[in-house]
């Protein structure tokens, strides 16, 4: 009985180590997301309020929402630009507004995976620019190749 006793109570210590290492390593991920600037350029028909941008070294996020005000959002995008802090531009996200009826409001969640944002600009579009999105999906898969590189090093040299 004592054994079983024991044995709980390892048990029990394992389960709330892991409770403990999932909460702490959730706050050290949030931490690390520092807030980035962003420059709306206003539109007639489309109003977009910008919740939070944030983003670590290699990669980030922008939420918000959008409103119509106008009538039509028939093949309207939010093109997201994103910069470096030497106004270099690192990629293009596009947001599909999906038919949103007049002063009808949705909110929107872009990730990206650039390295080193400084801040952004977000602007209503009727018609995407495909060079832009083949550009951005190509440094997506550069840098899942370099992940990839990097794991297997690690593994070669520490295994």
């Amino acid at each position: 009985m004592d054994r079983m006793k024991t044995f709980g109570i390892y048990a029990l210590c394992v389960i709330l180590f892991f409770i403990f290492s999932n909460v702490m390593i959730n706050v050290a991920i949030k931490a690390t997301y520092m807030q980035i600037g962003a420059n709306i350029l206003l539109q007639d028909n489309l109003k977009i309020e910008l919740d939070e941008a944030r983003a670590t070294y290699v990669n980030g996020y922008v939420e918000g929402s959008i409103k119509n005000i106008g009538t039509n959002t028939e093949n309207t995008y939010i093109k997201i630009d994103l910069y470096s802090k030497r106004n270099v531009l690192l990629g293009t996200k596009y947001v599909k507004v999906e038919d949103l009826k007049q002063n009808e409001e949705r909110d929107f969640r872009m990730g990206f995976q650039f390295t080193d944002v400084d801040y952004c600009k977000l602007e209503m579009v009727k018609d995407i620019d495909e060079i832009n999105v083949t550009q951005e999906q190509f440094t997506s898969t550069e840098l899942r190749f370099a992940k990839l590189l990097a794991t297997v090093i690690m593994l070669c040299y520490f295994g």
